[in-house]
């Protein structure tokens, strides 16, 4: 490849570098069908009225009113006056609002009323939380994970597979560990059904 070509890719590519900064802003307000700026990535403040909707924020979110709806956040999530993050595709951080509804992977920590997620690595706290996999812990008045969940702790606590259960009532299907509570139900415990403590049955 000859100097000149060499030279057209590098120029190519610092261009492309400088649209991608050009087009990343630090803050914006969105509204519904509006971003001010037009952008689609934010690196530093955005503030939601509504419902405000873009691909990626990086640093601080906030809704108020109204859903913050993003594929990826990276940072925090502070939501006042009935305000709720919606996350598509990745979240990493912490969160508080009324709802937290993360559809993709979650890293970090959820603090709502209700968390409605999808796969965490860390900790979910609110009144209601509803997951598919955490690998970390559940802290609520209701829990229900519909594949796993490492640790729970309620007074209602359900999980396909769960590790550890402490509350009132807990149910699982797979009892990979200990339940412990006025009330324990695990299909694979040592009997099915058991006051204060149960365990795998092969424990």
């Amino acid at each position: 490849m000859g100097l000149k070509k060499i030279g057209m890719l590098m120029l190519a590519a610092l261009s492309l570098s400088q649209t991608a900064v050009a087009n990343e802003v630090p803050a914006q307000v969105s509204t519904v069908g509006l971003n001010a700026p037009k952008s689609q990535d934010v690196n530093g403040f955005r503030f939601s009225l509504f419902h405000g909707q873009t691909e990626k924020v990086q640093g601080f979110d906030m809704a108020v009113l109204g859903l913050s709806e993003v594929d990826k956040l990276e940072g925090i999530s502070f939501n006042l006056l009935l305000g709720a993050s919606k996350v598509n595709k990745e979240f990493s951080g912490a969160s508080f609002g009324l709802l937290n509804w993360h559809l993709g992977q979650d890293t970090g920590f959820n603090m709502a009323l209700v968390n409605n997620t999808s796969h965490v690595k860390g900790v979910n706290l609110a009144m209601v939380n509803l997951s598919k996999t955490v690998a970390g812990a559940n802290i609520g008045l209701v829990n229900y994970s519909d594949r796993l969940s490492l640790v729970d702790f309620g007074v209602i606590n359900y999980a396909k597979t769960a590790k550890f259960q402490f509350g009132l009532f807990n149910v699982t299907e797979n009892l990979q560990g200990l339940q412990i509570g006025l009330l324990n139900h695990a299909e694979n415990g040592v009997v099915k059904i058991l006051p204060l403590i149960n365990f795998q049955h092969s424990f």
